[in-house]
């Protein structure tokens, strides 16, 4: 039985920025397949919060993915202040539209989750072994940049560039699964990544996802756990449900003064059961 989970309510809206090779849904007309963040804008709405889940070019440079992330937010709150939590390399992007004068009043706090800011070290080597699928790609004018952007050569560099401004909140969450945990996708690449950078989510160790902003509690959740997916099942038993996650996430910012807790929701229950 999947518990109740109660949101804080956060007084502006939230901007959900997903990661590399990522999308907002899946689906054929009103039927959704798949989404992103699966079933937590929606556990967000219901304590009545304002979320928008962003889309952006898949593959593309982390620059042409802000300037994305920029309009999409534009054409949904206008100049409205916001809060940005961004998954995996959707915390790169989100990185780059602080770092422009225009929007760094306009944020008022960015949570990023299982983010590469140091880089990976699969990046590098998808980059030595992959090489020509991304020239195949740029030669059908696919965006592939972002692909490098998250080796830890480009991201070191943007790291090194832009560092945390001090007047805005800012927090890192990591992911740090115990390893019978990770799910089947990501096992081997944790493995590896272990041997390589230490502990990780894996796709991303926990010194490259906690180098940027105020470091929050290590989840331990795998990096697909931390979009809510593969969560049935055997995996309930090994910790909080990602929806528990978020919803800390969320009571951590209401409790800097951004919010209020929003109470028991009557009908949360039964919503969560559905999106599950």
């Amino acid at each position: 039985m999947i518990p109740r989970i109660s949101f804080a309510r956060l007084d502006d809206p939230i901007v959900l920025a997903h990661g590399l090779g990522g999308f907002s849904r899946i689906g054929v007309g009103p039927l959704t397949i798949a989404t992103y963040f699966r079933g937590i804008p929606q556990a967000m709405q219901l304590s009545g919060n304002r979320v928008l889940v962003t889309q952006v070019p898949p593959l593309a440079a982390s620059d042409a993915r802000a300037h994305r992330l920029a309009e999409q937010i534009e054409a949904a709150f206008g100049d409205q202040p916001i809060h940005l939590i961004g998954h995996s390399m959707g915390g790169l992007d989100s990185r780059r539209l602080l770092a422009d004068p225009s929007w760094h009043r306009r944020i008022l706090s960015l949570t990023t989750i299982g983010t590469p800011h140091l880089g990976s070290w699969l990046a590098d080597f998808a980059k030595l072994r992959v090489g020509r699928i991304y020239r195949l790609l740029e030669r059908m004018g696919v965006d592939h940049r972002g692909c490098l952007d998250v080796t830890r050569g480009e991201a070191g560099r943007f790291h090194e560039r832009h560092p945390a401004p001090g007047d805005i909140p800012i927090f890192s969450v990591a992911g740090e699964p115990i390893e019978e945990t990770v799910c089947w996708p990501l096992k081997r690449f944790h493995a590896i990544l272990g041997e390589l950078d230490g502990p990780n989510d894996g796709l991303v160790s926990t010194t490259s996802a906690l180098a940027f902003g105020t470091p929050l509690p290590i989840w331990p959740a795998d990096h697909l756990r931390q979009m809510n997916w593969l969560v049935n099942g055997w995996a309930h038993y090994y910790g909080p449900l990602p929806l528990e996650l978020y919803a800390q996430v969320i009571s951590h910012l209401a409790g800097l003064g951004f919010g209020r807790d929003a109470g028991p929701v009557e009908s949360m229950a039964h919503e969560i059961r559905s999106i599950q």
